[in-house]
């Protein structure tokens, strides 16, 4: 994804794992800047996107340049079963525990289309608690995610190792 000039559909990506905050200006910055010194006419967006270090200000960046004309058509699913993707590796790094893994994805997926509904995640988390957070019981439904979310947590977790290079660069870059 990364070695060509991105899509919107791309840009939806780098959105949602900065959404989740599986990604921070870190990853992007020095991503962007490499965008620009290689394309020709480097759009506004990427420009913007570049000097923008505030989260919310980034997802507001790449969201206008994604809602914009020529529009597109999404699949919102493939979407939000990336925020789910995106929080897995969030838990797979340590960064949040299993119940907050279950809790976040049941309230992101209650009212949006993901493969799996809200009361997959709910359930699980009830389920969890109730065995006073057995690890078996975390190990057989990390097993049951994973396989329902396989294809996307690979696609996420590969972009997000691209990025992750980029957070070097830009670490040596700046002495970070």
């Amino acid at each position: 994804m990364l070695e060509k000039s991105p899509s919107k559909r791309d840009a939806i990506t780098i959105s949602t794992m900065l959404e989740s905050k599986l990604i921070c200006y870190e990853h992007y910055i020095a991503w962007a800047d490499e965008r620009i010194t290689i394309e020709d006419e480097p759009e506004l967006w990427l420009l913007e996107l570049a000097v923008t270090r505030d989260l919310e200000a980034a997802i507001r960046v790449i969201n206008t340049y994604v809602y914009s004309e020529p529009f597109e058509e999404f699949d919102y699913e493939s979407c939000n079963d990336e925020y789910i993707a995106s929080l897995w590796l969030l838990y797979k790094r340590n960064d949040i525990s299993w119940a907050q893994f279950l809790l976040e994805c049941g309230d992101y997926t209650d009212g949006d289309y993901a493969r799996k509904d809200c009361e997959f995640f709910y359930y699980m988390l009830n389920d969890f608690e109730a065995s006073d957070y057995s690890s078996s019981l975390e190990k057989s439904q990390q097993d049951k995610v994973n396989k329902s979310f396989k294809d996307v947590i690979d696609r996420v977790f590969k972009i997000y190792s691209e990025l992750s290079l980029y957070k070097s660069k830009y670490r040596d870059m700046y002495k970070a």
